[in-house]
């Protein structure tokens, strides 16, 4: 940009904006909007110099005084209408709905003929922009509903309001900057029945033990040279004549990894039926289940998330599922594949604990991970998988599961167009217009169950 074109661009603000706007607040500015007639001013000046005639001068005191009416209008308000939101409600799950409340107040003792709310919040689907009008000395509230169709991170905001004088010369913009961050979880659902390896409990098992002691013998077997003289069953050993011993119920096998797969190649479909956002609420499904279920765990987790690895060791509690909740509400999808985010974790993960994975990868790669798999074993790692795949994957997956099969691998397949139940639903009540058989028309309110 030339200088020439620079100064004629800074003359051209100041005389829309600077020149209107002196010692009005930072976040506020006038503008006018219609300059035009302000041009004929000179020579409405000039003919009344020229011929003499009153149409001059009627010419020009109606030009100057609707600007300064329009002015003092604006000005007036731009000083004292103010603006307000508010988000009801704390925490959203994605299915919610979300609502906003907004008010216009004007203080002015001028009516409020119109003001334009706009709204540059990203959320999905989120247009609450409006134009309101209110009296002198009024407010005006309203609200707003949204559906939280799609989990992750989203802002409220920034926003602005504009407003202006009755004869359309200028215009007030009230600019907000600040906004709200708005987190949305991913949504949690009853999950089938999830087969999770058994074995010796670690340190956090042992605490949970009933005090009653030791958990009750399951069956009794013939004594093997090595087992435990404290397991042989006595009353058994002499009924049979041969020592027997006592196979002791095996404990769940330890806190719980979840490691959910977000490796972008092998993501399949696209929305709420895509493997990566069905898998998503999954690992925020079977959280829940391990932190609140009949079986509690201290569970954790495990992906990469873009560019980054989201580590939580696990712990128990409700805090802790939170705290999963909001790691996976922004998950994104990773370079990383399965196998190599397992290889590079293997050391982090501990020993008896269970590795709970979640993955789309049941094709070519499959044999890399469960690999992973087999050596995690080695380390004293007990392992589950869930596969989810699209109904067009179904026939990919069989030669994954078979090989899960030989190497005694607990493991499930789930398609991303079974709907499960939220495991979380409340009754609402809606208002629905109907109409009638004449052609009119009324309001009823229906209840439903959402979830």
């Amino acid at each position: 940009m030339s200088a020439q074109t620079k100064q004629k661009s800074n003359v051209l603000e100041w005389w829309r904006t600077r020149l209107w706007s002196r010692r009005l607040p930072l976040h506020t500015t006038i503008e006018a909007r219609t300059g035009w007639p302000l041009l004929l001013l000179p020579a409405l000046l000039f003919g009344q110099l020229v011929t003499p005639h009153p149409v001059w001068i009627v010419l020009l005191v109606t030009i100057v005084g609707l600007y300064a009416i329009g002015y003092a209008w604006v000005r007036e308000q731009a000083q004292r209408v103010y603006f307000t939101r508010r988000r009801v409600g704390a925490i959203l799950v994605a299915g919610d709905q979300m609502r906003e409340e907004f008010a216009v107040l004007n203080g002015s003792g001028l009516p409020l003929l119109w003001a334009a709310f706009i709204d540059a919040s990203d959320l999905p689907g989120y247009a609450p922009g409006i134009v309101v009008a209110c009296g002198a000395n009024r407010d005006y509230r309203w609200h707003t509903d949204a559906e939280c169709a799609q989990r992750g991170v989203f802002r409220l905001g920034p926003h602005r309001i504009e407003l202006g004088d009755p004869f359309g010369l200028f215009r007030a913009t009230q600019r907000y900057t600040d906004f709200e961050t708005v987190l949305i979880y991913p949504r949690v659902v009853q999950l089938p029945a999830v087969t999770l390896p058994r074995g010796g409990a670690d340190g956090h098992a042992q605490r949970r033990r009933s005090v009653a002691g030791a958990r009750p013998a399951a069956s009794v077997r013939d004594y093997t040279a090595g087992d435990s003289m404290r397991l042989v069953h006595w009353p058994t050993s002499a009924h049979r004549g041969r020592l027997t011993v006592k196979e002791l119920e095996q404990e769940p096998s330890g806190d719980v990894w979840i490691v959910l797969d977000l490796d972008e190649a092998v993501q399949q479909g696209a929305g709420a039926e895509g493997t990566l956002e069905y898998g998503v609420m999954l690992a925020a499904s079977m959280a829940a289940e391990m932190v609140s279920g009949a079986d509690r765990r201290a569970v954790g987790l495990l992906a990469a998330s873009g560019a980054a690895v989201v580590t939580l060791a696990p712990q128990p509690g409700q805090a802790q599922l939170w705290a999963i909740m909001a790691a996976l509400a922004p998950a994104q999808p990773s370079q990383t594949p399965l196998h190599d985010l397992l290889q590079r974790s293997l050391s982090l993960l501990g020993r008896r604990h269970t590795l709970m994975i979640i993955t789309p990868a049941t094709g070519e790669s499959a044999p890399l991970w469960i690999a992973e798999l087999v050596r995690a074993g080695g380390q004293g790692l007990f392992s589950s998988v869930l596969a989810v795949m699209t109904p067009e994957q179904e026939a990919e997956t069989v030669e994954c599961m078979e090989l899960l099969a030989r190497l005694d691998i607990p493991h499930q397949r789930l398609r991303t167009d079974v709907r499960l139940r939220a495991a979380l639903t409340y009754r609402r009540t809606r208002k629905v217009i109907r109409s009638t058989p004449t052609g009119g028309a009324f309001t009823v309110e229906v209840e439903e169950e959402v979830g």
